[in-house]
């Protein structure tokens, strides 16, 4: 892929929040390429995936700070934020600046990690860049055919207390909002998340690492109130999505829309990337 050739020159500076979420576990697999997406990630002759999930005793394992998300649930992470100078230096006008959001699930397997004898038994985790959204139709060009990942224009909105990505999320601080502090993420635990390896449709067989600098310290963002558009993010119909949520009673509005509280963290970070073959990790 291409961009195992311009990792080294890609660096920016990405402002985010980072918001993990605990959804039902059907919903979250639901979130991994499945055979109407044409991704090589999802078998053509069933449902399976080269990817899955992490049993929760593997999730322990490889990252001890991550809270229990709950029976029956299983976590993906929100970035919300805006890249500055963000691309492939060197290149005449090859970094520029605009808003990104994503939703990402993290703790996974690849089935290319197996043709490595150490990563059957401990495989590193990855995470899979489920849906990216962009407010620059550039950079979701670039994003979906030379880095391989299933991309979306969207109109982005951000004020120093929300982050709005029109028609598929909205993050805001609500005071009222409560979260156990046994379901609240450290640092660490977002930064093993944020800074390990990544996946996505297309990427073929390379994950894709982002090392970040911090440039400020990060603020915690302890009361935040999260909607999302599930069938947006799910490529599935309404009653599907309502279905796959009944069990763990998430109520999903007729529109398709739920809202959870959470919490996370303000960063902001120097990144550089770097690429390694799936079969090495």
């Amino acid at each position: 892929m291409l961009e195992s050739l311009i990792s080294s020159a890609y660096v920016g500076n990405y402002d985010f929040w980072a918001v993990p979420l605990a959804l039902p576990t059907p919903l979250v697999k639901a979130l991994l390429p499945h055979p109407t997406s044409g991704s090589p990630l999802a078998s053509s002759s069933s449902s399976s995936s080269q990817l899955s999930l992490l049993e929760p005793q593997e999730v322990h394992t490889a990252s001890p700070r991550v809270p229990d998300p709950g029976e029956g649930h299983s976590w993906v992470v929100l970035e919300a934020g805006k890249q500055v100078r963000t691309g492939v230096a060197y290149v005449p006008f090859g970094r520029s600046t605009f808003h990104e959001a994503k939703l990402e699930v993290p703790f996974l397997r690849h089935a290319q990690q197996s043709s490595s004898s150490s990563s059957t038994t401990n495989p590193t985790p990855l995470t899979l860049k489920s849906s990216l959204l962009f407010s620059s139709r550039l950079m979701r060009f670039s994003s979906t055919h030379l880095t391989g990942l299933r991309s979306h224009h969207a109109v982005c909105i951000e004020t120093p207390d929300s982050y709005e990505a029109m028609d598929w999320m909205t993050i805001r601080v609500d005071g009222e909002v409560d979260v156990p502090q046994a379901r609240r993420w450290s640092e660490e635990a977002v930064r093993s998340v944020v800074e390990g390896y990544w996946v996505g449709e297309n990427t073929g067989h390379n994950a894709t690492k982002f090392t970040m600098t911090s440039l400020s310290p990060p603020r915690p963002l302890p009361q935040l109130r999260v909607r999302l558009n599930l069938p947006a993010f799910t490529q599935l119909p309404l009653e599907q999505v309502k279905a796959l949520a009944a069990d763990a009673g998430l109520a999903i509005a007729d529109n398709g829309w739920v809202e959870l509280d959470a919490a996370g963290f303000a960063l902001s970070e120097e990144t550089h990337m770097q690429v390694k073959a799936l079969s090495s990790l």
